[in-house]
């Protein structure tokens, strides 16, 4: 079945057809681009493109005259994404969507090398490694994919060369999710992948039973730290793009159960606010018996945080170099750590 799209609009009864301005090339490479070709999904972009001119004016000079232009070169969905339905927080206004993706980039392309950012857009990096009983655990940074309206950047845990936990987030303005910081690093997806039970286990056994998600949420901490930024917002589990009653169990106990048991409280949005780096349990509040592992686990989440923050303010005064991953990955770039992680816990 053929598929066209009327783009001779009308918004109040004056015609809005942008046949002749700098959205009608774009909106076209948009309409053969696979899993946008449903008229009612494309329409909607064209309306919110349509009614959103000026900001959407922005995001494409931000594109052209940035780094980012050779980075999302081939990728006719990267300047229409903010206005996909659900980007980020589900409901979210075209407006606050916009305002996110803005902030995000205008952050990257700031404190980011050329270089880096590309390597981040394209592929991903790695910004910490660890070796343990003959397994190889890392933690990269990149681009989200395939779910890129969860999130701008994700997080990943892999095990030996192969992902099996995400945490999704976007730079955003601190206005969108109703606090007073300027900033703030708002996490919008955080999963296992389908499948990796084993491999989950075996890191987290390995990785002094710190879980997954508190691994990358003390990666995420060192990214904060390296970007000057000290507030993280998360959002709970209605507000996840792909959420669906059907699971509704799974999400909450992903999103708000999670960050409850951090003892991070939602605003009146519905967000979950917190500072950088989070307000921990005191020692004395630990039970007896508990107190030895519990100072290790904060331990080692602590030198996540300075690994990657390491790695990144590096990778934004000087160029990295970079090796290829092993035969896991070998189409993705990597960061070479200059002190791995196990090296750093030994001192101490």
């Amino acid at each position: 079945m053929s598929v066209s799209v009327q783009f001779d609009l009308t918004v109040n009864g004056k015609s809005a057809a942008p046949a002749n301005s700098a959205l009608h090339g774009p909106l076209k490479r948009l309409l053969i681009e696979k899993g946008t070709r449903s008229p009612a999904l494309l329409a909607g972009v064209v309306w919110r493109a349509v009614t959103n001119l000026g900001t959407h004016r922005k995001v494409r000079q931000l594109i052209k005259s940035t780094s980012l232009a050779g980075a999302i070169s081939g990728n006719p969905r990267f300047p229409f994404k903010y206005l996909f339905p659900n980007y980020l927080v589900r409901g979210f206004s075209a407006a606050k969507s916009a305002a996110c993706f803005l902030h995000h980039y205008q952050r990257l392309h700031t404190a980011l090398p050329a270089r880096f950012l590309h390597q981040i857009m394209q592929g991903e990096v790695v910004l910490d490694e660890i070796g343990r009983n003959g397994s190889n655990f890392g933690i990269t940074l990149g681009l989200s994919r395939p779910y890129d309206k969860e999130g701008e950047l994700s997080l990943n845990l892999q095990v030996n060369g192969e992902t099996v936990f995400v945490l999704s987030f976007t730079i955003a303005p601190g206005w969108v999710v109703g606090s007073e910081a300027a900033e703030v690093l708002l996490i919008t997806r955080i999963q296992g992948m389908k499948g990796a039970y084993r491999q989950i286990s075996l890191a987290t056994k390995a990785l002094h039973d710190v879980s997954p998600e508190a691994l990358l949420l003390a990666a995420l901490h060192g990214v904060a730290s390296a970007f000057g930024i000290r507030s993280m917002a998360s959002i709970c589990a209605t507000m996840q793009s792909s959420y669906n009653e059907l699971y509704a169990t799974s999400f909450k106990k992903g999103y708000d159960v999670f960050f409850t048991d951090l003892g991070i409280a939602q605003n009146a949005t519905g967000f979950f606010l917190s500072p950088i780096p989070l307000r921990e349990k005191p020692l004395a509040l630990i039970k007896q018996g508990h107190k030895l592992r519990t100072r290790e686990k904060r331990l080692f989440k602590r030198h996540i945080a300075a690994d990657v923050r390491r790695t990144l303010r590096e990778a934004m005064v000087k160029p990295q170099p970079v090796r290829q991953l092993s035969a896991h990955g070998a189409s993705r770039q990597r960061v070479k750590l200059e002190a791995p992680l196990t090296t750093a816990l030994s001192a101490h």
